[in-house]
């Protein structure tokens, strides 16, 4: 697969066609890399987009029409590949549409489109989701970008945390922990990974207090921390979740399932940005 480059007089980032990952988002100057590389020693991932679902169903199964269907953990975008049909310094756009393989797996015709916009030292990313289908469409998304940590590669796990644009209340292992402007990086707990409902603040971000990166998450009514015991921390915006306790109806009335109108687009957003 193929992998376009974006660039300015301040950072570099690069988009590759499998799975529309961001592959590298670089300061210029200093040559420090913020995202995760995908080691699969630890998780070969980077920055999946979760679609049709986030996380799984109780029992790994979507119910949909009486009929039962398999997708994986996350759905199929991270298997993907997209085709690049747009790009210059700028910008990229990546697009995928639903295929023999997908349908197998969620019995829906969509036309995705992920779009990457580098302005100074920030990445914004919108999706486009359209159903091509004749009846409503129940789909989950969310994000689930990795970035190193260390970010700066003299310093060490624990010098980073995650800090806040305001006061956030979460569970932190068996312990409720409320008005928080930050959260220290617990590997027991992230293992876990730290839900939060409903966040506050416009971004979440992993600092030194020296560099860091900032993950929008504005209109996402659920926002997510991983890591499991490997070096780098995953900040998750999601409108929708994996099943937290036992959950048996069909997959449109799950909670968090978004419901889309045939023929209509549905669009959301969110920004990476580095320091």
């Amino acid at each position: 697969m193929a992998s376009f480059t974006m660039r300015n007089d301040e950072v570099t980032a690069v988009i590759d066609e499998h799975a529309s990952e961001i592959h590298s988002f670089k300061d210029n100057q200093t040559g420090i890399e913020y995202m995760w590389q995908g080691d699969p020693a630890f998780w070969s991932g980077r920055n999946p987009t979760l679609f049709p679902m986030v996380g799984s169903t109780w029992d790994k199964i979507l119910h949909i029409d009486g009929k039962e269907y398999r997708t994986g953990n996350h759905g199929f975008c991270r298997r993907s590949d997209f085709t690049c049909i747009e790009h210059d310094d700028t910008h990229v756009l990546m697009e995928l549409k639903d295929s023999e393989a997908t349908l197998a797996e969620y019995p829906f015709r969509f036309t995705l489109h992920i779009l990457y916009e580098l302005t100074g030292r920030k990445i914004n990313i919108t999706y486009t989701i359209k159903n091509e289908n004749d009846r409503e469409m129940p789909f989950n998304f969310g994000l689930h970008p990795a970035f190193n940590c260390p970010i700066d590669p003299q310093k060490k796990y624990e010098d980073y945390q995650i800090a806040f644009t305001n006061h956030e209340t979460f569970e932190w292992l068996d312990t409720k922990v409320e008005n928080a402007k930050e959260m220290k990086l617990d590997p027991e707990a992230l293992a876990k990974t730290i839900i939060m409902t409903d966040p506050n603040s416009s971004e979440a971000c992993l600092t030194d207090g020296e560099h860091g990166v900032g993950v929008s998450c504005v209109g996402y009514h659920w926002l997510a921390f991983w890591s499991p015991n490997a070096p780098f921390v995953c900040i998750e915006p999601w409108h929708s979740h994996t099943d937290f306790e036992e959950v048996r109806v069909p997959f449109e009335q799950r909670e968090g399932t978004i419901m889309l109108d045939a023929g209509r687009t549905w669009t959301t957003a969110y920004s990476i940005r580095i320091w």
